[in-house]
């Protein structure tokens, strides 16, 4: 359960600091709906910092941003444009970037074990919208 927490933990860290980029360079914060940055006018891909050098591309409910060292961050917005929400094949793509800092998920599947006991613990929850959310005290 640590090991899928500390993973929550730091995709949720890097969703964030790619939302302060739109922030800062777009003056996006998060949108009030799922789909609120795709119909905000901005394009469907870009960068978002002054060098021009993190890459973004709008999709659908989310967005995925790309560092210039080539990693990145992929995420859905919830219902009501929440930031925090996540799933295991978003956290799977998360963690094979940097599979050294992850050894718990060597693949897809294990991801998946980890979200589903995590659920049946209590420790997660899943929206209507197919987006797991930490419950209350593992934010």
């Amino acid at each position: 359960m640590d090991a899928l927490l500390r993973l929550v933990h730091d995709y949720q860290a890097t969703v964030r600091a790619a939302v302060a980029l739109f922030e800062r360079h777009r003056g996006l914060g998060p949108p009030t709906r799922p789909d609120g940055w795709m119909t905000s006018g901005i394009p469907q891909s870009g960068t978002v910092d002054f060098e021009g050098t993190v890459r973004y591309f709008l999709h659908g409910y989310g967005c995925a941003v790309v560092w210039p060292d080539g990693t990145g961050v992929d995420w859905d917005f919830g219902d009501g444009g929440e930031i925090d929400g996540f799933d295991p094949w978003r956290l799977w793509h998360f963690a094979r970037q940097r599979a050294s800092h992850y050894p718990e998920f060597p693949d897809e599947d294990a991801v998946k074990r980890a979200v589903a006991a995590a659920v049946a613990a209590g420790s997660v929850r899943r929206s209507d919208y197919s987006l797991y959310y930490l419950s209350a005290g593992r934010e």
